[in-house]
């Protein structure tokens, strides 16, 4: 929050209620003279109180779209008037305006860990790939982890018919080892957490269950056929767009942690500031506890502050992309807002923006690059 003065000479509210009074004239009708024909001095004298309030509202909003101005896009929440002194030749007004705080920070001096110590490994993500791949076939013998098998369940009243299971380390799966298909057995067992069936979770149970049938996993081998059948021309290329998938995951992560750390600096060099009282409110509406809500609106504080000394700008081209993404989406709420649905779009550009320009200023130590 920003508390501020406007003041005003007593002259410039006068001159305001003349334009006024000369326009008053036009509509006004005064016994004793034709409509628009009575003098000004009149109009003045008998209306006073109204050209008073609406000359002052006039040059009071006249001020306020120049303040504004200096803050935009960061306007939180309307001006609140405090205090309004009027004395014979100035008229003084005390605002309160939530918008970010001014700041003198010495960015330069952020420092931040760029150190490069990822080794990009694709075995684990071909493996996950020959998982998801896999082909299920019944099986003639006991049940072995890895299995998935397709079980009715008795609880009392409740039942489930061919459930499909994949057996695990979990006590459930525990109990279904070495049954066979037609096999029944009746087990105590604390359940899952994501066993998904209602009354059957979160507690221990006496159930009964009926081994309808057993599938075994077969991975696809590791070869250029497999690699074709996923729409690669042979293994090797598999593995190189992996790699450069893995690359890219692994470039974003690392942005994102220096982003972290970056942010974690700077609020520690701003020390003690107000966050903005409406992005709090925001944050807590959005479902964020009071601290979440207050660390969230923080950053957010802190980042459009700098944007404003460092005097960041949002282009028209970067504007139009972001609302095309908007309509592209379900966010249909963003066309009933208008100007503010803008607003909130030029303010999450000017905070991506300006993570960027710390990131791209802070000095990296121990850097491979």
């Amino acid at each position: 929050m920003q508390d501020l003065t406007v003041a005003f000479e007593e002259k410039n509210l006068k001159k305001e209620m003349d334009k006024l009074a000369e326009e008053l004239k036009k509509d006004v009708s005064i016994p004793g003279f034709r409509k628009g024909k009575a003098p000004v001095n009149m109009i003045k004298a008998r209306f006073s109180q109204q050209l008073r309030a609406e000359s002052l509202q006039k040059l009071i909003q006249d001020k306020m779209i120049d303040i504004i101005k200096e803050y935009e896009p960061f306007i939180y929440g309307p001006p609140v008037i405090k205090n309004l002194d009027e004395k014979d030749k100035e008229i003084r007004l005390e605002i309160s305006l939530d918008v970010p705080p001014k700041i003198d920070l010495d960015l330069s001096a952020v420092q931040i860990n760029d150190k490069n110590d990822n080794e990009i490994d694709v075995s684990e993500e071909l493996e996950k790939l020959r998982e998801i791949n896999s082909e299920l076939k019944s099986v003639e013998r006991g049940i072995k982890k890895g299995d998935v098998v397709f079980i009715n369940i008795e609880s009392g009243e409740e039942a489930i018919s061919n459930y499909s299971w994949e057996v695990g380390d979990d006590d459930f799966s525990k109990n279904l080892i070495g049954l066979k298909t037609d096999e029944k057995k009746q087990i105590e067992v604390d359940l899952p957490e994501q066993f998904p069936i209602k009354g059957f979770t979160h507690e221990k149970k006496i159930i009964n269950v009926n081994i309808v049938e057993i599938k075994e996993k077969t991975k696809p081998l590791l070869d250029d056929e497999f690699a074709k059948d996923l729409g690669f021309s042979s293994l090797d290329e598999l593995k190189e767009n992996l790699r450069k998938n893995i690359e890219e995951e692994i470039k974003k992560n690392k942005k994102d942690d220096l982003k972290n750390e970056i942010m974690k600096k700077v609020l520690d060099m701003a020390g003690n500031f107000e966050a903005s009282p409406t992005l709090v409110k925001l944050g807590s509406a959005s479902g964020l506890n009071k601290d979440e809500a207050e660390n969230s609106a923080k950053q957010a504080t802190l980042l459009d502050a700098i944007a404003l000394k460092e005097k960041m700008t949002v282009a028209e081209s970067e504007l139009d992309e972001w609302m095309e993404k908007i309509a592209e989406s379900d966010e249909e709420e963003f066309e009933e807002f208008g100007d503010e649905a803008i607003r909130f779009v030029k303010q999450s550009i000017l905070r991506a923006k300006t993570l960027d320009f710390l990131l791209n200023r802070a000095k990296k130590e121990d850097s491979n690059a």
